[in-house]
């Protein structure tokens, strides 16, 4: 699959998938530095992978129309200011990191987080 190349004039946001890996985004929870993804990494993520909205719906199990993509997608990446906006959760998240090869599921086990204690 081939993607349009990905420039960040201002530098604040990552402009390879490489890059989201050194992001507080991509912590797991319990990481005393993990912050949520701003809607703009949500949508820099999305477009790096080369992803449709109705396939990041696919992925993580939002409800989407194939002609019209996904009200939940257009949420996610909604300025924080808007009305529509809503935070996308960790679940869906940390999956979107999962697909795009960004974290791996051993990241998440070695981060020191007792599971079984939860």
């Amino acid at each position: 699959m081939e993607t349009a190349p990905i420039y960040d004039v201002g530098g604040s946001l990552p402009i390879s998938l490489d890059a989201f890996r050194n992001r507080p985004c991509a912590l797991p929870f319990g990481h005393s530095a993990y912050i949520p993804p701003t809607p703009q990494e949500v949508d820099r993520l999305i477009k790096l992978a080369g992803w449709s909205q109705s396939g990041v719906a696919r992925l993580v199990g939002v409800t989407y129309n194939p002609k019209k993509g996904s009200s939940t997608i257009r949420k996610w990446r909604a300025n924080i200011d808007k009305d529509d906006y809503r935070e996308i959760s960790y679940s869906a998240w940390r999956l979107m990191l999962l697909y795009a090869g960004v974290v791996s599921i051993e990241d998440g086990l070695a981060s020191g987080i007792d599971v079984a204690a939860v």
